[in-house]
């Protein structure tokens, strides 16, 4: 049962203690394992697994990052508010899941939904939902935002774990190379070249929440001159619990397979091969939810010489979703890109390239509650950028001038244009800003919802179909206005801070139109904020991280619309504070304990109260190729909610502890 206490003075006491309970037993653990992995020799474990925390904060630093501006460049000289949550951070902190990950990352809300559709809720700089539809997102650079309602299915968006290389995140707009949908940020998940993972890995484990889950990953030499991995996986989740401590049908079971091939021959050439496909049910309240679905991957790369470079790449997703009378659909999405990089003199370099999207897709009719009119569409988008990086002189600035330029079947023909400046002030510190324009196109839901009113009920006439969506919505409209400053020491710390201001206009609003409304282009206002992140090597075997955002939306109602509240709900369904506090320490060779304590401030517009969340992780490397690990998660709490209507069935994150065991074998 929930054991909340209602009383605030009592509530706060209890989770200080808590907490206070929480550090003091994971200190116990951590002191315990250490004064048994003392007993073995120092020499005899220092193969045991790869210590990133030898490497200064300097060399991470100089990690090069990709999505800025679809280019290799440096972290620390990026222009832009990123942050690389690297493939070792993830293994350390024991997740599993991407959603899970992107917790850690700084300025992003993440919260679990009570929505049998979604399983979280996942927004940058604001405006989150179950159908968050401003960040674009991207898997081995293959869009896996649905032309649906412009947002992601976190339930299925997964893969095997420890092929993750890093997860780049951008905080703000990306649409000046990435296109519509790139609004508020870009999440752009890399794994490894399959020559990284030859050799066996698999892993295994279960618990109270994540009832079981197991993997296995092979990777072998392909020819002379390539590598190809395959993998399988499976997990089964628990239901949720609602308010009152009973169980809620949420429970997902997910099958995956996949695989991925690179072939880098002697010469200028490099192919890529990838391809996941998976099978899945959900429980709702209204029966059994099927989820299906596959995609398939090709990339051709040649690159010319050190000034040059060209690729070519094609990817075709397929996925089936339904729920049993509320909603059906199935997608087919084709992609296109091409891209070419010139480097003009010493001081100037090109990026450009062109872009097709084709997407068909097939939604189920009456009686299901959802529908979508017509029930049938294809959309096509055609798109071309080009981006010019200029040296300024003497070499400590960068100006880079850029813009998409889209055409889509809704509203036509769309500029988004960037400007971004960088300059580096002195040896480690790094100064940025930027100014962007990025709009958001209508999608499925914006402009064929319908809703079918069933017979005896009783705001509509039974059997017949209403209207929510518009097909003559314009483009959601963002200009963003950044700065940023980077500091970083040659061995023990940095410092990320980014400022932003956005205007928008033409937001998504509700009109009134009886007896459900309509959507309308009614909301305008601003959004502005700050997010810094600071890096601590306090020890050469203890790394501390702590990151804070804050986020102010301030929308209106247009004079002219009938919209009476989305603008509240929309502000109230946003933290204004998320802090965070990653804490990972090696107290001998055979062992690292990872902490995560995290705190987000009340969503008053679905009535969720401020929470403060401990996640702990002990590992044990048994043997160089044998790790068991021990997780507990949301520590503090029985159960809470964290996103969701403030209704009795609103799913609650729930207190859950799980073992893992790791097998390599090369």
């Amino acid at each position: 049962m929930n054991n909340r206490v209602p009383d605030r003075g009592a509530h706060a006491m209890r989770r200080v203690g808590a907490s206070a309970l929480a550090a003091a037993l994971g200190l116990a653990a951590a002191a315990a394992v250490a004064a048994v992995a003392a007993e073995d020799p120092p020499q005899q474990l220092a193969a045991v697994s790869e210590d990133l925390t030898l490497l200064s904060l300097e060399d991470l630093m100089r990690i090069e990052v990709t999505s800025v501006s679809k280019r290799a460049e440096p972290l620390s000289t990026a222009a832009a508010a990123i942050y690389v949550l690297s493939g070792e951070e993830i293994r350390r902190a024991g997740v599993r899941s991407l959603a899970e990950a992107l917790r850690l990352v700084p300025g992003l809300h993440v919260g679990r939904t009570n929505q049998s559709t979604q399983q979280y809720a996942i927004s940058a700089r604001g405006f989150n939902s179950p159908t968050a539809d401003k960040l674009e997102v991207l898997l081995d650079g293959r869009s896996v935002y649905t032309p649906l309602f412009s947002g992601v299915f976190w339930d299925t968006l997964d893969t095997f774990m420890p092929d993750i290389d890093r997860i780049e995140v951008i905080r703000g707009p990306g649409a000046a190379l990435w296109g519509a949908n790139a609004v508020n940020g870009v999440i752009n998940i890399v794994t490894k070249d399959a020559a990284q993972t030859r050799g066996l890995h698999a892993l295994g484990g279960g618990g109270n929440e994540e009832r079981g889950f197991g993997g296995v990953r092979y990777g072998m030499r392909a020819g002379d001159s390539g590598n190809l991995r395959t993998y399988a996986q499976a997990f089964e989740r628990d239901d949720g619990k609602r308010r009152d401590g009973s169980d809620a049908p949420s429970s997902l079971r997910l099958q995956q397979a996949g695989f991925r091939g690179d072939w880098h021959p002697a010469g200028a050439h490099g192919y890529s091969a990838l391809g996941d496909a998976y099978q899945g049910h959900r429980r709702t309240d209204t029966g059994d939810m099927d989820l299906d679905g596959f995609d398939l991957q090709g990339r051709w790369t040649r690159r010319g010489s050190e000034r040059s470079d060209f690729s070519v790449a094609a990817n075709f997703d397929h996925y089936h979703r339904m729920i049993p009378q509320v909603y059906e659909e199935t997608r087919d999405t084709l992609n296109l890109d091409a891209q070419h990089r010139l480097a003009v003199g010493s001081l100037q370099e090109f990026v450009y390239g062109l872009s097709y999207r084709n997407t068909d897709d097939e939604t189920g009719g009456p009686p299901r509650a959802y529908i979508f009119a017509p029930q049938s569409a294809r959309l096509e988008t055609f798109g071309a950028f080009v981006q010019d990086q200029i040296r300024l002189a003497g070499g400590d600035g960068t100006l880079t001038l850029g813009s998409k330029f889209e055409h889509n079947d809704y509203t036509g023909f769309e500029v988004q244009p960037s400007v971004r400046l960088g300059w580096q002030l002195r040896e480690r510190s790094f100064a940025w800003a930027a100014i962007s324009r990025a709009v958001r196109t209508p999608n499925r839901l914006d402009t064929g919802l319908t809703v079918f009113c069933p017979p005896g009920f009783p705001v509509c006439e039974g059997g017949q179909q209403y209207p929510i969506g518009d097909p003559d919505l314009p483009v959601e409209k963002l200009i963003a206005y950044e700065s940023g400053l980077r500091v970083w020491g040659v061995e023990r710390w940095s410092v990320d801070l980014a400022l932003f201001h956005n205007d928008y206009d033409d937001l998504r609003s509700a009109e009134a139109s009886p007896p459900f409304g309509r959507f309308g282009s009614g909301l305008e206002g601003t959004g502005e904020g700050a997010e810094i992140n600071l890096n601590w090597r306090a020890l050469q075997t203890l790394d501390l991280r702590l990151f804070y955002s804050h986020l102010q939306l301030d929308l209106d109602a247009k004079s002219d619309s009938t919209d009476a509240g989305t603008e509240r709900s929309v502000e109230g369904s946003n933290p204004t504070h998320i802090a965070g506090l990653v804490a990972f320490w090696q107290p001998a060779p055979r062992w690292d304990v990872h902490g995560f304590l995290r705190y987000v401030s009340e969503l008053p517009a679905t009535n969720i109260p401020e929470y403060t969340e401990l996640n702990l992780r002990v590992a044990w490397h048994w043997r160089p190729d044998l790790m068991l690990s021990l997780s507990g998660t949301n520590l503090l709490d029985d159960q809470h909610p964290e996103f969701g209507i403030d209704i009795a069935p609103r799913l609650e994150a729930q207190r859950g502890v799980f073992a893992q065991i790791d097998w390599t074998w090369d």
